[in-house]
């Protein structure tokens, strides 16, 4: 790939513009430092307008991604979704000219996620695709470095640069107009599958389990909650940015509809071949004082139910991951991963790739973990699919991102919400294994709800 020298966005483009021939077209990605800007508030300045949004918040690594417009989007209907994917950007890629010193987290950078299953059918969902990425338009980049804003866009050798420059830089007129007087809606209702169904479902998939056809199965349920006006999402993004101080923070909004997920689960990181996935599997809720927190975690790392679940997850990563890496590196036992109202069981994978493999090969791989799906994992897929009475849609699959690169990350989207105008369906679920209860089961979910439910204006039921 060629590469530019980091100059002023006037230089960077003229740079480019005189290397094209006549009737040539470039694709170009260029960078600039900036002030400071809240990245709530750069989201929410565009909230108007029709362009597509993108926010990636990841605590671990202290970086903010917020994506505005879309220069490209690559959206994928197939089996092979992943690698349609991976193929895709590859070709893009190889045809882009970059900062050469572009500094991490700048530059190309493709944002979006995929659906639980192969296919999306349900009308809920009508927005989304199986696959669904998007180059914006233009990126802000907040850091421990700094805060950059990236620009893509395409030249070619009769671009007037000075008149490009210009429309680029008119978002800061946009958020010069921002109003942070706006009314926070409030919950009316709320509905979700009754105890008595929920009951039922459990104990099928525990006798199926018992029959020896299903080793774990994990089932979720939606909630679904009207409000008395539309969703206001800077407010909620809001208070899940200064709530949430140990999750990922994500949304992919087309207008009408956003799906949102406050998520402590990664899926896999990459950065030069080095891979990183988590096993977040088992659930207990936070003590009221130091020493009930502790009492809690102790239960936890002694459930025999949680352990067990937790352990397959291990064995899955291990087994998906082994083929396509040099070397894996796994602790012998998980620890406590302490959130704002749950803390988790938690052991890390680590690896290092083999030199032709990228992230869309480790997702294909991973998706969906038994954290999420299952084991064995295509009889948990179709338990979930015949018996689950809702589509997941983007529910607890993969989203995040993936740089020029080949450097990126993607989460896992647990506790997210689907929302639409004044309307939000939540979604929950949980792992389910011979010993499970479906009544402790049932107010797991409840806890799970919490965060993204207070986030939204509502109370938890």
């Amino acid at each position: 790939m060629l590469k530019t020298k980091q100059l002023t966005i006037n230089e960077q483009l003229n740079k480019v513009k005189d290397q094209l021939s006549d009737g040539e077209q470039k694709n170009v990605s260029v960078i600039e430092e900036i002030n400071e800007i809240n990245p709530v508030d750069f989201f929410a300045a565009f909230e108007a307008t029709d362009m597509h949004r993108v926010f990636w918040k990841d605590v671990t690594e202290n970086i903010y991604f917020v994506g505005i417009g879309a220069h490209e989007k690559f959206q994928t209907n197939t089996q092979d979704r992943f690698q349609s994917m991976k193929e895709q950007w590859d070709k893009y890629v190889q045809n882009v000219q970059v900062a050469i010193d572009a500094v991490k987290g700048t530059g190309p950078i493709l944002l979006g996620g995929f659906s639980f299953n192969q296919n999306i059918s349900s009308e809920k969902w009508k927005k989304f695709r199986p696959g669904m990425m998007v180059l914006p338009e233009m990126m802000l980049t907040v850091n421990e470095e700094g805060c950059y804003m990236t620009y893509n866009l395409s030249i070619t050798s009769s671009t007037n640069v000075s008149r490009t420059v210009r429309e680029l830089k008119r978002w800061k007129h946009q958020i010069s107009g921002l109003n942070d007087n706006q009314d926070s809606q409030t919950v009316k209702s709320t509905k979700s599958l009754d105890y008595r169904n929920w009951n039922q479902l459990i104990l099928d998939a525990v006798e199926t389990i018992k029959s020896g056809k299903l080793g774990k199965v994990v089932l979720a349920r939606e909630l679904e909650a009207e409000f008395n006006q539309d969703i206001n999402l800077k407010e909620v993004l809001k208070r899940l940015d200064e709530d949430e101080t140990d999750s990922y923070i994500y949304i992919f909004d087309l207008g009408q509809d956003s799906f949102i997920s406050v998520t402590p689960e990664r899926l896999v990181s990459v950065r030069e071949n080095e891979l990183l996935s988590t096993c977040l599997a088992g659930t207990i809720s936070r003590g009221e004082t130091e020493e009930e927190d502790d009492v809690l975690a102790w239960s936890l790392l002694n459930d025999e139910k949680n352990l067990s679940e937790h352990q397959y997850v291990v064995n899955m990563i291990k087994e998906a991951i082994e083929p396509l890496t040099k070397s894996i590196s796994i602790p012998d036992k998980p620890v406590i991963y302490p959130l704002r109202s749950l803390q988790h069981l938690y052991t890390p994978v680590k690896a290092t790739m083999k030199e032709t493999i990228s992230i869309f090969d480790l997702i294909e791989k991973l998706h969906p973990t038994p954290a999420l799906g299952g084991e064995p994992r295509e009889l948990a897929m179709e338990f979930i699919s015949s018996h689950e009475p809702f589509e997941r849609g983007w529910y607890a699959a993969p989203i995040g991102w993936v740089d020029y690169q080949g450097n990126g990350e993607f989460a896992v989207a647990i506790r997210s919400a689907l929302i639409s105008k004044n309307e939000a369906t939540l979604f929950a679920g949980c792992g389910i294994v011979e010993e499970s209860d479906p009544e402790a089961e049932y107010e797991e979910t409840k806890l799970k709800f919490t965060p993204m439910l207070e986030a939204l204006g509502g109370v938890s039921r």
